[in-house]
């Protein structure tokens, strides 16, 4: 399997960003990213309804602002700029799309929906935010999700791992960072998909 970090089709930056007036105040921007996963014809298919949960997340990390660490201790929010929903539920949409892409369930959905589902996908964002190295004069994006995945029908784990996606950036100003955050997110979902695809196959 390859991860074929630079080939995804992740950085659409021409449509990441909205504008909000506030009337006499300045503009906030809206930044509503996208991922896609890029599929290996190797990955397995499995013939199981997946339901994948919103990640639960520090207070700070569930919000719609953009988290920057510019110091090791220290975690803040970009000015000006917003996400189009919380970062949980950013990511959740994101990997419930980008699983749901390739017909390899029988169907992804959220635990909301309604509909029965036969694995639960639990997930805890541990990172997602732009991180400055000491003297570091651009950010790295890091985004990281402690995943468990459940069998609902025994109510059993049948597995648990950790995904974590860096993205270097170019800049520091925030449109050079949010596609970092795409690509991030995108290296955690392509890791992230052929792990369940093959623990629920051994299940």
């Amino acid at each position: 399997m390859s991860l074929r970090r630079t080939a995804l089709p992740l950085v659409l930056a021409a449509s990441l960003s909205g504008c909000l007036s506030l009337g006499d105040k300045a503009e906030l921007v809206v930044y509503a990213p996208q991922v896609s996963v890029t599929a290996d014809e190797a990955w397995p298919k499995v013939d199981r309804t997946l339901a994948i949960s919103e990640p639960n997340a520090s207070a700070l990390l569930d919000s719609n602002r953009i988290a920057v660490r510019p110091k090791p201790a220290t975690l803040q929010v970009y000015s000006g700029a917003i996400w189009a929903d919380s970062a949980p539920d950013l990511v959740q949409s994101a990997l419930v799309g980008a699983f749901a892409e390739h017909g390899r369930f029988q169907a992804v959905v959220r635990p909301t929906d309604g509909l029965g589902a036969d694995l639960l996908l639990r997930l805890d964002l541990r990172h997602f935010e732009a991180v400055y190295a000491e003297d570091a004069k651009t950010p790295t994006v890091v985004v990281e999700l402690q995943a468990t995945l459940v069998d609902q029908r025994t109510h059993r784990v049948i597995g648990s791992r950790r995904f974590r996606g860096e993205q270097s950036t170019e800049r520091e100003k925030l449109p050079s960072v949010v596609p970092a955050f795409e690509a991030a997110l995108g290296e955690v979902a392509t890791a992230m998909m052929p792990w369940v695809l093959e623990t629920a196959k051994d299940d």
